[in-house]
């Protein structure tokens, strides 16, 4: 029989890895301080539900 063990990982490795995620998934999810979420929808478009206006075909 063989002895299959893996091999240890140093401490420090993993601590460079932790701080590398950390610093990825703060990038692609900002704080709640920053400005809110401008999409490229403006105007009445976001207003919500408002009474429709309809006209009469004049002509």
């Amino acid at each position: 029989m063989t002895d299959d063990k893996r091999p240890a990982v140093p401490q420090d490795v993993k601590d460079k890895f932790r701080e590398a995620l950390e610093r990825k998934s703060a990038a692609q999810h900002p704080g709640g301080d920053s400005e809110q979420n401008t999409g490229a929808v403006h105007g009445s478009e976001t207003s919500g539900p408002t009474q429709r206006t309809f006209r009469r075909k004049s002509g």
